[in-house]
C-alpha cells in the first residue's frame, strides 16, 4: 500500500504540466527513479524516490503521462499498486485501473548531461522568494517564453539578473540575492515555460540551489526530505530576439 498522493507528487515533478509524456520507471530494490526528456530535447532531468512503492524491480514503460494523471486523480487514500508486463495496476476502495504499459524500448533514451563542478559561472540557493518572484513575473507576462540571466554592475558590486521577457517584449527583471559569481557572461536565454513548470512542481523543496554556466545550461537540484530527489538541465534556447 502506498498513498495516492507520493505517486501523484512523483509524476508530477517530471511531468511538468504535460511537458513530458514518455518516460521509464525503473524500479530497484533501494530506489525508484525516472530520468527523462522532452519531445525539444532542451529539458533532461530526474526524480529520484528511495521507498518502495509497491512494484517489483524492473523498467515500466509509460507512453501517455498525461493520461496516467488523470487516472492517479481519481483514486483516493491508500493504493494497492502492481504490475504486469503489460499493465500498471492501481486499486482503491472505489475503483480498480489497469494501465497499459508501453515497451520499455520505445521510450526514448535520456543523455547524461553533467557539468564540471568548476564549470559553473553562478550558483544560489532556491527560496521561496526566488520562486515567487520568477513564477509572478512569468505569469505576468504569460504570453512570453523566453527569460535571461545575465551578470551586471550594481550598487553592491556584481549582481545576478533574471529578465522575463526579450529586448523587443515587455520584460521584467529581478536580482538574485546572495549568488555565488565565478564568472561574468551577458545574457543567456531560457525557456521560461519550462521554468516555472520546474519550480511550480517543486514546491515542496526542503533545500535545493541552481547553477547556471554562461555557455547555456541551468542545473535545478532540489531535495525533499531524506526520500525524494529531482534534478533539472535546461539548455539555452538558440535565438535571443
Amino acid at each position: 500500500m502506498i498513498n495516492k498522493k507520493v505517486i501523484s507528487d512523483i509524476v508530477s515533478k517530471y511531468s511538468l504540466g504535460n511537458n513530458i509524456e514518455k518516460v521509464k520507471w525503473v524500479i530497484t530494490d533501494e530506489k525508484f527513479i525516472i530520468h527523462f526528456i522532452n519531445d525539444s530535447k532542451n529539458l533532461v532531468g530526474y526524480v529520484d524516490y528511495r521507498k518502495d512503492i509497491g512494484l517489483k524491480p524492473g523498467d515500466y514503460g509509460i507512453f501517455n503521462t498525461s493520461q496516467l494523471i488523470k487516472c492517479l486523480n481519481i483514486l483516493d487514500g491508500d493504493i494497492l499498486v502492481d504490475a504486469t508486463t503489460s499493465k500498471l495496476n492501481m486499486a482503491d476502495t472505489n475503483y480498480d485501473i489497469k494501465f497499459n504499459l508501453a515497451d520499455p524500448a520505445v521510450i526514448p533514451n535520456v543523455p547524461d548531461v553533467s557539468n564540471n563542478e568548476d564549470e559553473w559561472s553562478v550558483s544560489f540557493s532556491v527560496s521561496d522568494e526566488f520562486i515567487t518572484r520568477f513564477v509572478k513575473s512569468k505569469d505576468a507576462l504569460s504570453d512570453l517564453d523566453t527569460f535571461t540571466v545575465e551578470t551586471r554592475d550594481g550598487f553592491n558590486g556584481e549582481e545576478l539578473v533574471f529578465t522575463v521577457g526579450t529586448n523587443i517584449t515587455n520584460t521584467i527583471e529581478f536580482t538574485v540575492e546572495n549568488a555565488t559569481i565565478n564568472e561574468s557572461f551577458e545574457a543567456v536565454p531560457f525557456d521560461s515555460n519550462l521554468l516555472k513548470e520546474i519550480l511550480k512542481a517543486n514546491r515542496t523543496y526542503h533545500s535545493g540551489e541552481i547553477r547556471i554556466n554562461k555557455k547555456g545550461l541551468l542545473d535545478a537540484h532540489l531535495h525533499h526530505g531524506d526520500d525524494l530527489y529531482t534534478g533539472y538541465y535546461l539548455v539555452r534556447r538558440q535565438e535571443n530576439n
